[in-house]
């Protein structure tokens, strides 16, 4: 148990304070869902009539977003702002539901927001079982081989 809590440690540490987060922080930003009251409401989307949101994060909202996750100015190139539940699959534009992603990390996951929103689309799966599967990536990544977070950038 000891080692076990050892290990969070260390995993918590280099999240923090590595420049590089790994995850979104569940605390800060565990997803979100657009709903019709939502200023970004477009319309109902696919059988199981999903409220859809249109894409609007600010420059201003990115800018709190690298700030908060301690991204250096000059290492912004290298990451994105993410939708941790995607417009597709039902997600909002609010701070809850976004995260600077570093580009090698999201770049694990390559078409699987395709293949989730072609099966919500088609009714292959639910909302439900879509959001699981992209969570369980986003909080959870396989990190590319030789991945190391360094805080003076790229990787």
């Amino acid at each position: 148990m000891r080692l076990f809590l050892n290990f969070i440690f260390v995993l918590f540490t280099i999240n923090l304070f590595a420049g590089v987060p790994l995850t979104p922080n569940p605390n800060v930003a565990p997803g979100s869902y657009c709903t019709t009251e939502d200023p970004d409401f477009k319309e109902f989307r696919y059988k199981e009539r999903i409220s859809y949101c249109r894409r609007k994060v600010s420059s201003s909202l990115k800018r709190a977003l690298y700030d908060y996750y301690s991204i250096p100015k000059h290492c912004r190139r290298y990451y994105t702002i993410d939708h941790i539940i995607p417009l597709s699959l039902g997600g909002d534009n609010t701070p809850q539901n976004l995260w600077p992603e570093h580009k090698s990390v999201k770049a694990t996951r390559q078409n699987l927001e395709y293949e989730l929103y072609l099966n919500l689309r088609d009714s292959r799966m639910t909302q439900q079982q879509a959001v699981h599967i992209i969570l369980r990536d986003k909080f959870n990544p396989r990190l590319p081989r030789g991945f190391k977070p360094s805080p003076n950038c790229p990787n």
